[in-house]
């Protein structure tokens, strides 16, 4: 699809000013995949993602890393929203019929259920996404 880079499917709980070492107690719980999300706002679509839920287990999982990364963090958005990013936009302007394909392709994942068992610690710089380290969940 012209215009849509395919991303690593991945779900962001925080963002860090820097990599540290940590661990979280926080447990394993069944995730799935709900509607698609264009963000930050459809008018500006930077990114197709997919709702990511229950959102009281991801919220819960939130709040154990922040806990466990003190002033690590670096936030820019108030309300946080789980979702599983799977496209970045690279159209400035997408149309409606632009956006269609990858729609209709993040809208046949949903439903899709997995366990949340780990979470990675991401190093985004320069669009990449490269894993630094992992932390299991009880």
């Amino acid at each position: 699809m012209e215009g849509f880079r395919p991303v690593k499917p991945h779900i962001t709980l925080l963002k860090l000013r820097r990599p540290i070492e940590t661990t979280v107690s926080a447990r394993r719980f069944l995730a799935t995949l709900g509607e698609v999300v264009i963000l930050p706002s459809r008018s500006k679509p930077r990114f197709i993602a997919l709702e990511a839920k229950p959102y009281s287990d991801f919220l819960s999982l939130r709040r154990a890393l922040e806990v466990a990364v003190g002033g690590s963090l670096e936030e820019r958005y108030i309300e946080f929203r789980p979702h599983a990013t799977l496209y970045s936009v690279r159209l400035k302007r997408p149309s409606e019929d632009e956006l269609e394909p990858a729609l209709r392709e993040a809208a046949s994942l949903r439903g899709f259920s997995f366990e949340v068992r780990e979470v990675h610690l991401v190093d985004t710089t320069g669009g990449e996404y490269k894993s630094l380290r992992s932390i299991k969940l009880a």
